[in-house]
Formats: C-alpha cells, sequence, structure tokens
C-alpha cells in the first residue's frame, strides 16, 4: 500500500494505550488536585489541551476544547491561532507552557531535557509538574479519538499505518457510547449555523 493510502494521524496501539492509560490511573489522584488547586486557571488549561490537540489532529477533542475554551473566557481568534501553532496572541506567560505543549506533542511525548528545564525555570517544580500532567490528560484523550477515527477510516481503504484492526476494534466499543453523544452534539450544532 502506497505511504499515502495510510490513515495518517496519531493513533494507539495495544502497548502505547496500557502504557498511557496506566500513566494516568496512577496520577489520578494528582490530576484531580491539579484541577481543584486553581494553580492553572480554566482558560490557560483549555489552551494548553488546545496547543496538544492542534498537534495530534483528533477532530473530537478540537471540537470539545474550543467550545470549552470559548466558555472559559478564550476568544475565537485565540483559539483560531493556537489551532494554527501560533501563540502571539496568548498572554506572555503561558507562551512557555503553550510552547513546551506543543513541543511534547511533536516528539510524541519525548520532549527534550532543555525543554523540560525551562519549563521548570519559568513556572516551579508544582505548576510544571501540573502543566505535564494536563498535556498527558490531553494527549490520552487524542490518541484515543485518533484510534477511533481511524478505525472507520480503515472502512474507508485507509487504515491506520502501523493499525491493528483487533485493538481499533477494542477501542472503538470502548469509546463507543462517548463518541455517539459527541456526533450528535456536532452535527446539532453544524444544523445551527448552517
Amino acid at each position: 500500500m502506497l505511504a499515502n493510502q495510510y490513515f495518517k494521524k496519531r493513533t494507539y496501539g495495544f502497548r502505547s494505550f496500557f502504557h498511557d492509560t496506566f500513566k494516568v490511573m496512577k496520577s489520578s489522584a494528582q490530576i484531580r488536585e491539579v484541577m481543584r488547586s486553581g494553580r492553572i486557571s480554566e482558560q490557560f488549561r483549555e489552551r494548553i489541551m488546545l496547543a496538544v490537540t492542534a498537534v495530534n489532529d483528533c477532530i473530537y477533542c478540537e471540537w470539545a476544547h474550543t467550545r470549552a475554551a470559548l466558555s472559559s473566557g478564550c476568544t475565537e481568534d485565540e483559539v483560531v491561532e493556537i489551532m494554527e501553532h501560533d501563540f502571539s496572541s496568548c498572554d506572555p506567560e503561558e507562551v512557555v507552557a503553550l510552547a513546551y505543549a506543543q513541543h511534547c506533542s511533536e516528539t510524541e511525548g519525548a520532549p527534550t531535557a532543555e525543554s523540560k528545564e525551562k519549563l521548570v525555570e519559568h513556572y516551579g517544580e508544582q505548576k510544571a509538574n501540573d502543566i505535564m500532567l494536563i498535556i498527558q490528560m490531553i494527549t490520552v484523550g487524542n490518541l484515543l479519538g485518533n484510534t477511533i477515527e481511524g478505525f472507520g477510516s480503515r472502512f474507508k481503504g485507509k487504515p491506520p499505518e502501523n493499525g491493528s484492526l483487533v485493538f481499533e476494534l477494542f477501542i472503538y466499543i470502548f469509546g463507543w457510547p462517548f463518541i455517539l453523544i459527541l456526533n450528535k452534539k456536532m452535527k446539532n450544532k453544524a444544523k445551527k449555523i448552517d
């Protein structure tokens, strides 16, 4: 099969899914604490999530987090710019985190030591750890969404390049109720716009 005949978005395989899911489950108490602490505002959190989603290109997360960002007070221009990897209209205090989130996604979760040091230097250990947990969470959501989209793409003749039908089916069944609800919301919103 030619390279352009594959679904190109980053998706999960068995090993990476269980590895990332285990890490998130192991960090669940920390994640709850980050969400409640207020160290990272809701707007900032949504900007980080959009920066990651812009790289991973998950249609479901883009839709949901665009709405969440707008609801939290982000402007449409900010959302569009972040999705285009442009942080110029964002709060300068947040740009280091947004660039780190983008870098983390582009390196598939293997950022350079220098970039991590810069994040810690800029925000301090606690807030940098909060940012890294948010990146970890949205990455799991992005890759789950892409795996589900890749499963559907398989039936249109474009399977994920390194995919597994069995694993994609497992993820599709696991995520099916959520995707049904989200697809319905997306279609209803599209009808209102037309």
